[in-house]
């Protein structure tokens, strides 16, 4: 062996080491930097969506809150029992909360609208389901819903209290009236689905109502929730409306008793009142249509 090849062969016995103490340098590297890294990555995430979320409920509340200015603004310039300053409002509000005062109305109200919507969805949904599975039930009901439709229930109500009086009947029949032709329409309209599904379906032997209801109607809940909605907050005006024309008790009832005794601050908070249970009543279906949009997949 010469002299040269004794020398090259040490350097060549070290490069194996070289190469595994390189690699445990990469791998620590890789331990310390990547971990942190991606750290940030989903910290900065977490943030983006956080800063997404309170822009979108700042907006959502700005309205409310430029109408409170102004409304409170309005209230010391204008100097009229007839508008006084929000700040007194929610004072009486507040009152009203703490000594429950009204608790009773509201459950009253609330029993009312319950059954009426209750009433009008099982009525609705039926008949909306027949209109679309028979042609010929739809030819003769759908002009008469297009039509009755205009009539404002509140100017049966009339009617309704030379002939039912003013029980509850009367009241869940305004809410009735007003709700049930919209969840129709929703129901014939949201049933007509992309029939390539349906036929896969039948390929399979499945019926005319078994397709109707495992295929068609979870694909037509959106429309469905959306007849309800708009039905729900018809019918809550109807009510407030027809429990301050007849009524002993309701929402609407201490409302018009506050605006005869001329405790403006009380007609305020009970106005706040009805918006807010019929906001409340809004956002809790529009979270149920949400859930269904996840679920079925449907938009």
């Amino acid at each position: 062996m010469c002299h040269n090849d004794l020398q090259k062969e040490p350097a060549v016995l070290l490069w194996p080491q070289v190469l595994c103490f390189g690699k445990i340098i990469l791998s620590a590297i890789k331990i310390s930097v990547y971990p942190t890294t991606t750290l940030i990555c989903v910290e900065e995430e977490k943030a983006g969506i956080l800063m997404k979320v309170g822009r979108e409920i700042m907006l959502r509340i700005s309205g409310i809150f430029i109408l409170a200015i102004l409304w409170q603004i309005a209230g010391h310039l204008y100097h009229s029992p007839a508008l006084p300053p929000l700040g007194r409002v929610l004072r009486t509000l507040y009152y009203f909360i703490r000594d429950g005062t009204l608790t009773p109305h509201i459950t009253a109200s609330l029993q009312i609208i319950s059954l009426g919507i209750g009433v009008a969805v099982l009525f609705g949904f039926t008949l909306g389901l027949l209109m679309f599975r028979y042609r010929s039930v739809k030819i003769a009901i759908l002009p008469v819903v297009e039509t009755v439709r205009g009539v404002a229930a509140l100017t049966m109500f009339p009617l309704l209290i030379v002939l039912f009086g003013l029980g509850i009947f009367s009241r869940v029949f305004i809410i009735f009236w007003t709700a049930w032709p919209a969840i129709v329409l929703s129901t014939l309209n949201s049933l007509d689905i992309d029939e390539n599904i349906v036929d896969a379906a039948k390929v399979y032997g499945a019926g005319e109502w078994r397709t109707i209801f495992s295929i068609r109607v979870p694909i037509a809940s959106q429309g469905l929730i959306t007849g309800i909605r708009i039905g729900a907050g018809g019918g809550w005006i109807g009510l407030v409306a027809a429990e301050m024309l007849g009524a002993t008790r309701g929402l609407g009832y201490f409302l018009l008793w506050s605006a005869q005794s001329f405790q403006f601050e009380r007609v305020y908070a009970t106005i706040i009142v009805i918006a807010a249970i019929g906001g409340v009543t809004n956002g809790i279906l529009l979270l149920i249509q949400r859930q269904l949009t996840q679920i079925t997949g449907v938009t």
